[in-house]
């Protein structure tokens, strides 16, 4: 007998937060305590368990979802959508789809042959397919889910039927996530057994050690290095932070992020009490959490210095405001974005101040506050027991007011060397080395976006590969934003690094960055490409990582003799051989 998972109903006098979290609880009350075990006699299900990721959250995700189902008497199966086709797909009856969105709206890099694949005109049916898609992005972004949201929409185009409605999260996955899930099986637990699938093909993920500090239980590191990067003139300061894991079990491999989690400026939070007259020792109660007092909350839980959509129209609903009601309009979109850029919630306050009449109003309108992710620019064969990152300290002047990073300068400003700071490590499988130690790499890194390659570097060397390195790397003025020159100079006097090619912005009349210099030698870099070389690229995704891969397509369109449509089938060829990477936020 299958058991029903009860449900809040959206009509009940909670907020979605407090209604997600009782979903959650209860579903998981009846999904493990109480669900029955399956009988023996029983068939289960066999279900597709896809994901497509960029930064490694929803393969994470993923992998718990298999863990539960195989608890739940089903047979799960976990492939990524970098090698998996539409017509395994077409195969199946039952799957289960976590997509990532990056950018402006674009699927992992690793999942673009899918995405393509699955709009052509001879796409398989999936009329026989049972489905639900859970939707990642980031929701600075305006296309933030959209990705999930393609998927969603062409799979019921071409036939399938929806498990449940599709579920989109920002970067706070957790709540979502529990929601989205038991939806899923309570889907599930009223599919009839005959209705099971044939196995997925899949492709197998590799086992990894497990992290024993996660995001939910985090390390506390002491920090052990912190020093400037960029020279005291400079029109802005990039800082390189060193951070101790002796006697720890953390561990982590070139190409991983570091998460740190942040806390507010306690100068911030002193304003929103003073102006709102509340009192900081007021409880409140947070999803999951519990109670705690309002200034906690504040300084570590929720995320003040940012406003999102979601907070000016939770704010707006408080009472009237004309110049909030104009700007959630549908003809005011653009506007609205444009408010958003640059503030927080101390111009909202200032905006439309007396409409917060109680500190659970407060902590309702405000988003979780998120972790920080930070590529990491150490070598855990060369310098070990110890995280490096390099972090660009963020401060700037909107609208009369100073600002700045919640995370950059809470360790720049407020955090003395031995100060321990609490982290995990954020793997990026798909940001690797090449397996073959004689392999070439290319590195294209401006500004912070240098940090995995200091890490490549050392590494490569740690581990005595005999690989050519060459590195493109730019910033705005080689005498005052030189990242790490002197390990750089080093490294290329002793042949390390066999290449180092630099564009710095501010150094001449005309603007230089690192895409021209791509194609500047651009004859040496198709040499490159064509004896095996796997190209690396991090940095800014709204530009540079556009730019640096146009000129990857020009570069192969002009010295491997191709038209745009030879040069893409080329660039994906890349890909599908992995030697195409790209870390881009």
């Amino acid at each position: 007998m299958n058991t029903t998972i009860p449900f809040i109903p959206d009509n009940a006098p909670f907020t979605p937060e407090q209604r997600a979290w009782l979903n959650g609880f209860l579903a998981g009350i009846y999904s493990t305590a109480e669900a029955p075990t399956p009988k023996a006699t029983t068939p289960s299900l066999n279900i597709a368990v896809l994901f497509a990721t960029q930064s490694g959250t929803s393969e994470r995700l993923a992998k718990k979802l298999v863990k539960e189902l195989k608890q739940q008497g089903h047979v799960p199966e976990l492939a990524s959508l970098d090698t998996y086709t539409t017509a395994s797909l077409a195969e199946q009856t039952h799957a289960l789809v976590l997509a990532s969105t990056y950018g402006e709206g674009d699927p992992p890099d690793g999942a673009q042959a899918f995405a393509e694949s699955l709009h052509l005109l001879s796409a398989p049916r999936l009329d026989n397919l049972r489905y639900a898609v859970f939707a990642l992005g980031d929701t600075s972004y305006e296309h933030f889910c959209k990705f999930g949201a393609d998927l969603d929409a062409r799979f019921y185009a071409l036939g399938g039927t929806r498990l449940c409605d599709r579920v989109d999260s920002g970067v706070d996955v957790d709540e979502p996530f529990e929601q989205w899930k038991y939806s899923v099986f309570a889907s599930l637990s009223a599919t009839p057994v005959a209705s099971s699938s044939a196995p997925a093909a899949s492709a197998a993920v590799p086992p990894a050690k497990p992290h024993t500090h996660t995001r939910d239980n985090p390390y506390l590191a002491e920090v052990i290095d912190k020093r400037p990067l960029t020279h005291e003139v400079s029109s802005k300061l990039t800082m390189h932070v060193g951070i101790s894991l002796a006697g720890s079990e953390v561990h982590y491999e070139a190409g991983d992020a570091c998460g740190i989690i942040a806390q507010n400026d306690p100068a911030v939070v002193e304003e929103i009490l003073t102006r709102t007259h509340f009192s900081p020792d007021d409880i409140v109660t947070l999803p999951r959490l519990g109670e705690t007092t309002l200034r906690e909350a504040l300084t570590h839980h929720l995320e003040p210095s940012r406003l999102t959509r979601k907070t000016v129209q939770a704010y707006a609903a408080l009472g009237d405001c004309c110049k909030l009601e104009h700007l959630l309009s549908a003809e005011a979109h653009k506007e609205l974005d444009a408010y958003i850029y640059g503030r927080g919630l101390i111009d909202l306050i200032e905006e439309c101040p007396g409409l917060l009449m109680s500190p659970a109003q407060l902590v309702h309108i405000l988003p979780k506050l998120s972790t920080r992710l930070y590529s990491i620019s150490s070598s855990p064969s060369f310098h070990r027991s110890e995280i490096h990152t390099t972090i660009a300290v963020v401060r700037y002047r909107s609208h009369n007011r100073d600002r700045g990073g919640v995370c950059s300068t809470m360790l720049s400003d407020r955090t003395p060397l031995g100060t321990r700071v609490p982290i995990y490590i954020q793997p990026n499988r798909k940001f690797r080395l090449p397996a073959d130690p004689t392999a070439p790499v290319i590195m294209i890194g401006p500004g912070t976006g240098i940090a995995p390659f200091r890490s490549f570097l050392h590494e490569r060397r740690a581990l005595g590969a005999t690989g050519r390195n060459w590195l493109f790397f730019g910033e705005r003025s080689a005498r005052t934003d030189f990242l790490y020159r002197d390990e750089l100079d080093a490294m290329r006097h002793d042949g390390h690094l066999t290449r180092l090619d630099t564009a710095f912005s501010r150094d001449q009349e005309h603007k230089i960055y690192v895409q021209d210099r791509m194609i500047e030698f651009g004859a040496e870099f198709w040499r490159w490409l064509n004896e095996g070389a796997s190209v690396y690229v991090c940095g800014d995704a709204s530009r540079m990582a556009r730019d640096v891969d146009a000129a990857l397509h020009r570069l192969i369109e002009e010295h491997g003799q191709k038209d745009a449509e030879a040069a893409q089938e080329f660039v994906q060829e890349l890909q599908e051989q992995n030697r195409y990477h790209r870390d881009v936020y």
